[in-house]
């Protein structure tokens, strides 16, 4: 039996068989696309985020702390300091 003959074995024509080998890999292909995509946009919003805070940090006249918060907690946290020789932005992760 010739591997046409076994594609094509219980009424499945072997046309609709070839649609499907090419149809996977074809998914499989647009799974990467999307986690790619998914890992881009992800990194762009943290880089708006971090520059909104940068921005709202630079904005303290006086010196003091910007935070921002995700799901209750603190996630970053911008310090600036107008008496010491640091930086006057320090940004730190928080723990």
């Amino acid at each position: 039996m010739a591997w046409v003959d076994w594609w094509g074995a219980g009424g499945v024509p072997v046309s609709l068989m070839l649609g499907l080998v090419a149809w996977m890999p074809a998914r499989w292909a647009l799974g990467m696309v999307e986690m790619w995509l998914r890992a881009r946009l992800d990194a762009r919003a943290e880089r708006e985020e971090r520059a909104t805070m940068l921005a709202v940090a630079g904005a303290l006249q006086e010196g003091g702390a910007a935070a921002r918060f995700a799901e209750g907690q603190p996630s970053w946290i911008f310090y600036k300091n107008t008496v010491s020789s640091r930086p006057a932005l320090d940004p730190g992760e928080a723990a």
